[in-house]
């Protein structure tokens, strides 16, 4: 069932409310109307309409069919269960934010969501201008470091390709996602992001700041602890199912290299 079905593209938003193309909407997952009323309206007062939706398999279909901006769920709608695995199969296919909104009895739970890389867990009660205000927040950043923009994280050179092999690995850049015999690797934007950067410069060694730098467009100084997380996290999605096991090599006191010993090959 949907209660509203106005859709705003998360460009809108960053923009001032300029309209632009190829829209895609800001969903909320929830079968509590008097929320669904209070979020939209507060959203409406941004230029911003949420489409509300209550069953998390409609969900699944429009990602499929049409593709979201981002999502707010609604824990109390689902069980954990059926939350957990459908974000789980969700994360690689939304480029955008996705937020839990949960009871607060709830909060012990909120390192299981952070597993499967969601955004953000609020715990009820919210203020909802604050809501706002992290949604905002969030969609700056997917804008900011967004791999689907021109930004030196994908070529021009790649992006006239669908797809480049690594191996056994394919990366796909239609999709933007990483793949094992057809088998998604759940990559996050941003673990995306990182590999593809290795595989640009696979063979050499690469220090922290340079993976910061060329993977996060900034000089973070002190910071060089997010890239030796997500690397953990991109070596143990490798590691899963690819037989690239071991392929980022640690190089002690100064980076990481990924194996050379691999030939790309680009396909159309």
């Amino acid at each position: 069932m949907i209660f509203s079905i106005v859709v705003v593209s998360a460009l809108a938003i960053l923009n001032d409310g300029k309209e632009v193309e190829q829209m895609q909407p800001l969903v909320l997952l929830s079968n509590k109307l008097p929320l669904f009323i209070e979020i939209n309206g507060y959203f409406n007062k941004q230029g911003w309409f949420i489409r509300n939706i209550t069953d998390p398999k409609d969900i699944e279909k429009l990602v499929d069919k049409e593709g979201i901006a981002g999502l707010l769920w609604d824990f109390s709608t689902t069980d954990i269960n059926q939350t957990l695995k459908i974000l789980k199969s969700l994360r690689s296919k939304i480029s955008g934010p996705i937020i839990i909104l949960a009871p607060a009895k709830e909060k012990k739970r909120r390192s299981l969501f952070y597993n499967i890389n969601i955004d953000s867990f609020i715990t009820k009660p919210f203020e909802y201008p604050e809501l706002v205000a992290k949604v905002k927040q969030l969609f700056w950043v997917y804008d900011k470091f967004s791999i689907s923009k021109e930004s030196p994280h994908v070529s021009n050179q790649a992006r006239k390709k669908e797809t480049v092999k690594y191996n056994d690995i394919v990366i796909d850049f239609k999709h933007y996602r990483v793949t094992h015999n057809g088998y998604d690797l759940g990559l996050t934007p941003k673990e995306f992001s990182l590999f593809w950067y290795l595989v640009q410069h696979r063979g050499k060694v690469m220090s922290r700041d340079q993976l910061l730098e060329g993977v996060w467009g900034y000089d973070a100084a002190g910071s060089s602890r997010t890239v030796d997380i997500h690397i953990s996290h991109l070596r143990d999605k490798l590691d899963e199912k690819s037989k690239s096991k071991n392929c980022i090599k640690t190089v002690r006191g100064f980076g990481y290299v990924l194996d050379n010993k691999y030939p790309l090959v680009s396909e159309k």
